[in-house]
């Protein structure tokens, strides 16, 4: 019986091994040292726990890993670089002509009827990208079911003996009545399946998960395909606002509403899974492994026509007039 016991141990422990396995892979050298700490602090605290205090929902235990307090996370930061401020005038005249200006025009080389007056202006929309990982090691109380051989009548487990069970076969063809009448009058020599019960054995669990977040500076939520269209041309790192100069063109920086305290809240509240029943966490890591700021062009085109003047928005990422959808994503 120890041996079954050990077994069921050791399966459990391999699950929750294969649950973080996938995060662990992504660790770097020093948190691969803090993790080996850790573990041994864990091992020596299983040797040392004796009676575990009763159930409780309040969270006691290591807080570790920088997802805890902003002002350990650094954030880098990045444009993705415009379109030429030529081509963004092009897009914007040709997209204020109908189909038929435009093969009029391409036929008889008229002249254009919109016009560029003052300066194109490049304003940086920022978006935040925020990705990590939660981890929490803890001890939970359980209970195992141990199946027997069917010639098995009683068992004695550590010095106490099990009362052993009846595996009940409930049948849609019996009613339940004559089915419990029946199973009070068979004998534990039967040929049922039997087992007994293991209670109050402790576990040490872990629970992880990963995630990842991306939000608009004024803390819109965006989709994967959002994020693609925004983010998807090449970017580059930058160090001072200098470096958002564009030539031929005005530029405009918008600083992010959303805070980076409150994205890294927002970021806790969606990844952080702690375990709904537990005796005592042992410890409770939160590691931000990137955070983004990058600025997003938009290319606003001052038009002419007549004497009516017109501003065309293009997105400086794809190339195509901004859409409405768009503008109210970044707004």
């Amino acid at each position: 019986m120890r041996g079954t016991r050990e077994e069921e141990q050791r399966a459990t422990s391999a699950s929750n091994s294969d649950d973080v396995d996938r995060i662990k892979e992504r660790r770097t050298p020093e948190e691969d040292a803090a993790t080996i700490a850790l573990e041994e602090y864990l091992a020596s605290r299983l040797q040392q726990i004796g009676e575990v205090p009763p159930e409780r929902k309040e969270i006691k235990g290591l807080k570790t890993g920088n997802g805890w307090e902003p002002n350990q996370i650094i954030e880098q930061v990045f444009k993705i670089e415009p379109i030429s401020i030529k081509r963004a005038v092009e897009i914007a005249i040709t997209a204020n002509r109908s189909f038929k200006q435009r093969l009029s025009n391409s036929i008889r080389r008229q002249p254009k009827e919109f016009e560029l007056v003052g300066t194109p202006t490049v304003e940086f929309v920022p978006v935040w990208k925020v990705k990590g990982y939660h981890e929490c090691y803890f001890i939970r109380s359980s209970s195992y079911k141990v199946n027997v051989k069917n010639d098995v009548v009683a068992v004695e487990l550590e010095g106490q003996s099990r009362d052993l069970m009846l595996e009940r076969r409930h049948s849609r063809l019996i009613p339940a009545a004559i089915m419990d009448r029946l199973l009070r009058l068979s004998s534990f020599l039967s040929n049922e399946s039997k087992y007994f019960v293991i209670t109050d054995a402790l576990e040490l669990a872990v629970k992880a998960s990963e995630g990842e977040l991306a939000v608009t500076g004024a803390g819109h939520p965006l989709t994967e395909d959002d994020e693609t269209e925004l983010t998807s041309w090449k970017s580059k790192r930058i160090y001072d606002e200098t470096d958002l100069k564009v030539r031929g063109a005005k530029t405009q920086i918008r600083e992010p509403a959303l805070s980076k305290e409150a994205l890294l809240t927002k970021f806790r509240e969606r990844v952080i899974r702690m375990p709904e029943n537990f005796k005592q966490v042992l410890s409770n890591k939160l590691q931000i492994t990137e955070l983004k700021r990058i600025y997003v062009p938009l290319i606003k085109v001052p038009l002419q026509k007549g004497l009516v003047p017109r501003e065309v928005v293009v997105n400086g990422t794809t190339g195509e007039p901004a859409n409405t959808k768009l503008l109210a994503l970044l707004e």
